[in-house]
C-alpha cells in the first residue's frame, strides 16, 4: 500500500467580477442543466494554488420542480487576478482556448480510435452563446485535489502523473504528425526569446533575490558562478535549435500545481489531469520533464534518472499504440536533449521552485527563498546540476 499524497487546496473568496455577466452564467447553467429554474444563491472564490488562479462558482440552484441542487464550476478568463504569486514564463488565454477546444478533443479522438478512454484536463462546458471565457467541470469536489508540493509527490504519485505526461506528449506528436501544418496555430518555444516587461522584471527579482539568498541557505561557494551563469542564460538570445529534438506541444507549465490529482482509499493514483494549457508551446518534451521532476518530486536528484526512463518507457507503449509514423526517440536521444538544454533545468530549480513550496498566500518575494524547505533543496540541486553538466556555459 502506498503513502497517501498530501493535498490541498487554497482559494479566497471573491465578489463577482465586474467581467462575469450573472445571465451568461444563468445561461450556460440552464445549457448544463435544462430544468434549471434558477440561481437562488452563489460564492465565488479565486483558486489561487493551481498554476493560473482561476474562479470557481459555487451556485445554488431552483429546479422545475422546485428542489434545490448544489452546482459548481471553474472559470479561466483573460482577465488577471493580482493574487498569488506570478511566475516569469509568459503564457497567452487564446493558446489555453486552442488546447482545451481543439488539441484535446482531438487527442482523446486519436486514442479512442486505438481503443483507450482517456483525458487529459476537467471536461470544458461548451457554452452555445460566444463566450471570452472557458468554462470547466469544478471536479475539485469530485475526488481530484491539487497535488500539494511542499513536502514533494511519492514515487507512485509520480508515476501516476509522468504515465500522462507521457500519453499527452505521444497524442500531440502524432496530432501534429497528421497534420503538420498545426504547428503554426501555436506559438514556439524561444520563437520571440525576449520576455515580455512584466515576465522580464520577475525573471530579474527572481534571479537577484535567489543570488542573495546563497548565504542565508548555506550555498555561499556558488556565489560567482551562479552570478556567472545568470549572466550567461540572460544572454542567450538567439533562437535555439529544436530540429534534432522530440519535439510536441507542450504543456509549458507542468508543474505539481497544475496536476489534479484522483486517489483511492489506499492513496493509490487513479487519475491525473492538468489544469493549465495557459502557456503552452511547441518544442522540445524535455522542458516539461525538466520541468516536472525539477518540481514535483520529494525525490529530485536521486531518481531523476529513473523517472526518465519511465517517462520513455510510457512514452515508447503510447507512440506504438497510435501508430506514430515518426522517428521514435531513444532514451540516448532524450538524455542528450536534457544534456543540451541543462539550462531549463537551473532555471525551474531557482526560479519556479522557490514558489511552487511557498505560502500561497504570502506576496513576499524575500520569504521565496527564505524558506528552509527551499534551502535544503537548492544545497541538494546545485551540486547535482554542476555534476550532471547542466550548470555550464558554453
Amino acid at each position: 500500500m502506498s503513502n497517501p499524497i498530501l493535498v490541498t487546496q487554497i482559494s479566497q473568496d471573491a465578489s463577482l467580477p465586474n467581467w462575469l455577466e450573472q445571465q451568461d452564467l444563468e445561461a450556460l447553467v440552464k445549457q448544463d442543466i435544462p430544468e434549471f429554474k434558477k440561481i437562488e444563491n452563489f460564492r465565488y472564490k479565486w483558486e489561487i494554488q493551481l498554476a493560473q488562479p482561476a474562479l470557481c462558482a459555487h451556485l445554488q440552484i431552483l429546479l422545475r420542480d422546485n428542489k434545490k441542487r448544489q452546482v459548481s464550476y471553474l472559470i479561466k478568463s483573460p482577465e488577471s487576478v493580482a493574487t498569488g504569486f506570478k511566475v516569469p514564463i509568459e503564457g497567452d488565454f487564446s493558446v489555453e482556448r486552442h488546447i482545451y477546444e481543439n488539441v484535446l478533443p482531438s487527442l482523446e479522438e486519436l486514442y479512442k480510435n486505438a481503443d483507450k478512454i482517456i483525458h487529459f484536463s476537467p471536461p470544458v462546458i461548451q457554452a452555445k452563446q460566444k463566450s471570452n471565457h472557458l468554462y470547466l467541470e469544478y471536479i475539485l469536489n469530485k475526488g481530484y485535489s491539487v497535488a500539494n508540493s511542499l513536502k514533494g509527490l511519492s514515487i507512485t504519485t509520480m508515476e501516476g502523473v509522468i504515465s500522462k505526461l507521457a500519453a499527452y506528449h505521444a497524442g500531440t506528436a502524432c496530432y501534429i504528425a497528421k497534420n503538420s501544418s498545426k504547428i503554426k496555430e501555436l506559438p514556439k518555444l524561444g520563437e520571440n526569446s525576449k520576455l515580455g516587461k512584466e515576465a522580464a522584471e520577475l525573471k530579474s527579482l527572481y534571479q537577484m533575490r535567489f543570488h542573495e539568498s546563497l548565504r542565508s541557505n548555506e550555498a555561499r561557494e556558488y556565489e560567482d558562478k551562479v552570478k556567472s551563469f545568470q549572466k550567461y542564460v540572460n544572454s542567450k538570445t538567439e533562437v535555439l535549435d529544436f530540429r534534432t529534438s522530440f519535439n510536441v506541444i507542450l504543456n509549458g507549465s507542468c508543474w505539481p500545481n497544475n496536476v489534479l490529482i484522483q486517489v483511492d482509499a489506499f492513496g493509490n493514483v487513479k487519475d491525473t489531469l492538468f489544469s493549465d494549457f495557459h502557456a503552452a508551446k511547441y518544442g522540445p518534451a524535455v522542458y516539461d520533464l525538466f520541468s516536472l521532476l525539477l518540481t514535483a518530486p520529494a525525490e529530485k536528484s536521486t531518481r531523476f534518472d529513473g523517472y526518465v526512463k519511465y517517462y520513455h518507457d510510457r512514452l515508447i507503449e503510447n507512440l506504438n499504440l497510435l501508430k506514430f509514423q515518426g522517428k521514435k526517440p531513444s532514451l540516448t536521444d532524450l538524455q542528450l536533449d536534457l544534456l543540451k538544454f541543462g539550462h531549463w533545468a537551473f532555471e525551474f530549480a531557482t526560479e519556479i521552485l522557490p514558489i511552487l513550496i511557498s505560502d500561497f498566500g504570502n506576496n513576499d518575494v524575500d520569504e521565496l527563498f527564505k524558506n528552509p524547505v527551499f534551502g535544503t533543496q537548492i544545497r541538494e540541486l546545485l551540486p547535482w546540476l554542476e555534476n550532471r553538466g547542466y550548470f555550464e556555459e558554453d
